[in-house]
């Protein structure tokens, strides 16, 4: 999120210019993008996505208090979702955070939300039932699931203005299930401004360590800039640079139900007005990196260099070619998306911009542990979206079932009065075809051709059919749920849960599986999007593939484990160490 830059634009154009001349000229991509979206064209063939909110019992918007006219920056960024199995009935459920509000200069909390996942595409609110209601919660942004304490049951961090809340998964006298508020008990004193969140052991131990973006120093008493214009007299919300960055957090797991701050320990960055984070393995060990997304800062990749219960990162971003775009400009990044779109077998990143700045596409080109990427966005026909957009929540997920993994950005204006472009905006999908993405038209399709004002998207099978269906929250605008409808006769799929042993954190586990056209490689990760948390488990697509498949994991605890005879369209659980059961 950052202010208007026109001049960026016209920069990416010489850059395409300048490129021509060079000793080895850049793949060809087709003209400069313009300023013109392409999704003007009918869309051709049927929509993969069809709008199921009004059905699916899920009624709920989050809101950002901007109708008492403050101006403030937290405004902006909205809010993320949650896919968790909360009950473990083997559907996935929707924590959805509420927003805020102001009494005076008094920044208050909305509830959050718990829909249960009632099986056929239909979700009943269960926030009162399960102890949502008893929770104060702060001015949210994000959810992130995590098993803290390792007792085999999902629990949630919610992220927001000047708190953190941690919500323990307990059983009720009724045999069912309840949210607790554990954060004081936790030691989790975090009082800044916090928008994502992600966990992940990342010292071998196996319980999971938390990290914390945080922002800005924004408050009413000692930085309210009431001056803010973009076009020389309408006031609005400020830029991200009138705001002193804050430090981001991580919190050690103690292992006995508390966290310790080790941020200064950890020698973090303090620079990095941070809003997306993941955590997933870049450099092919199976133990989990950080890379955040920081706003007009460099972003941040820690290189996980931990041993056995001794934490130890090393921030490479800009030695690593993921902290800047193409031009050595830092961009205003949301959200984190990461694939191996490539069928490299690495984890690539993909992070969305702001406006007049393309989505960048960090291609991993790791090699030997030395972690090395590139800037593909051009290549991989990303830049064909242009450069209009502000984008938040993405997510790559193979719609169609090719074994090739698609892509997913929603986006809306940071900002409440844009000169140059609507604050709603259209999301873009483009189809992977064979390592090149080619933005598909979607005018007239269900939500995807309409423009919104969306923040989080969440990515999972909601109905357990194979299919990657999606969840988007938006500003002051009901939450969309969007189900997979794309026709896919005679194509296939498989799904895997990983269990670590003794419940051990898996986040840093890949799975590879091979077939006559290739691998595929999978990576379970922790984050992404922006302030979200999606659908733990694997998906692969097979296509025409209908025989049985053999699968290839590898642990963050080092081991490795082939399992074999696999039958396709089904889910699989694979505890680690132990045969492979049939969900």
């Amino acid at each position: 999120m950052r202010a208007h830059a026109p001049w960026r634009f016209l920069a990416f154009a010489l850059v395409g210019v300048l490129a021509g001349c060079s000793s080895n000229p850049a793949p060809t991509v087709g003209p400069v993008p313009s300023r013109q979206s392409n999704d003007a064209v009918v869309a051709v063939g049927p929509a993969p996505f069809a709008d199921a909110t009004a059905s699916s019992g899920i009624d709920f918007t989050y809101r950002n208090g901007e109708e008492s006219a403050h101006f403030a920056i937290i405004e902006s960024l909205g809010g993320g979702l949650a896919l968790i199995d909360f009950d473990r009935d083997g559907l996935l459920d929707i924590f959805i955070p509420g927003g805020g509000y102001y009494e005076g200069k008094k920044v208050l909390g909305y509830p959050c939300s718990l829909y249960r996942n009632m099986g056929g595409f239909s979700f009943q609110d269960a926030s009162s039932a399960t102890g949502l209601n008893k929770v104060a919660f702060q001015y949210s942004h994000g959810a992130a699931v995590l098993d803290y304490d390792c007792d085999g049951w999902p629990d949630l961090l919610v992220t927001g203005y000047n708190r953190l809340i941690l919500l323990h998964n307990e059983k009720n006298d009724q045999g069912g299930r309840v949210w607790v508020d554990v954060t004081a008990k936790a030691k989790l004193n975090d009082t800044q401004w916090s928008t994502s969140a992600a966990s992940a052991d990342l010292d071998g131990d196996g319980f999971p360590e938390i990290y914390v973006c945080h922002y800005g120093d924004w408050d009413f008493e000692t930085n309210q800039p009431t001056d803010c214009t973009y076009d020389g007299k309408t006031r609005d919300v400020c830029q991200p640079k009138r705001f002193k960055p804050l430090r981001h957090s991580l919190y050690k797991n103690k292992r006995d139900g508390t966290f310790e701050d080790v941020t200064e320990q950890q020698k973090l960055r303090k620079d990095g007005r941070g809003i997306g984070v993941v955590l997933v393995d870049v450099n092919g060990d199976a133990r989990p990196e950080l890379y955040t997304a920081n706003d007009t800062d460099d972003n941040f990749l820690y290189l996980n260099r931990s041993h056995q219960g001794v934490l130890a990162l090393e921030e490479l971003g800009l030695l690593g070619g993921v902290a800047r775009d193409d031009r050595g400009m830092q961009n205003g990044s949301m959200g984190i998306g990461v694939a191996d779109y490539d069928r490299s077998g690495r984890a690539s990143l993909l992070v969305t911009n702001y406006e007049n700045e393309l989505p960048a596409l960090y291609q991993n080109r790791t090699d030997n542990g030395q972690v090395r990427f590139t800037y593909a966005t051009l290549q991989a026909g990303i830049a064909a979206i242009g450069s209009t957009y502000v984008s938040w929540g993405t997510g790559f997920l193979d719609y169609d079932l090719d074994g090739w993994e698609d892509l997913l950005i929603v986006s809306g204006h940071a900002i409440r009065f844009p000169t140059k472009t609507d604050r709603r905006q259209k999301p873009q999908l483009l189809h992977n075809d064979a390592g090149k993405f080619k933005p598909q038209a979607t005018l007239n399709w269900p939500y995807i051709g309409s423009p919104h004002n969306a923040r989080g998207a969440a990515f999972g099978d909601l109905d357990n059919d194979g299919k990657t269906d999606a969840v988007v929250s938006h500003l002051n605008e009901p939450v969309a749920v969007l189900r997979n409808v794309m026709p896919t006769e005679g194509r296939h799929w498989i799904g895997l849960r990983l269990i670590g042993l003794n419940g051990a954190d898996v986040v840093g586990a890949r799975a590879v599986l091979e077939l006559a056209d290739g691998k595929q490689t999978r990576f379970t990760k922790a984050g992404g999007s922006y302030a979200s948390s999606s659908d733990q488990r694997l998906l692969f697509g097979l296509g025409s593939h209908s025989n049985l498949v053999n699968i290839t994991v590898y642990w963050p605890s080092g081991k490795t484990q082939e399992v074999h005879n696999l039958n396709p369209d089904s889910y699989w659980t694979i505890p680690e160490g132990q045969p492979a059961k049939k969900d």
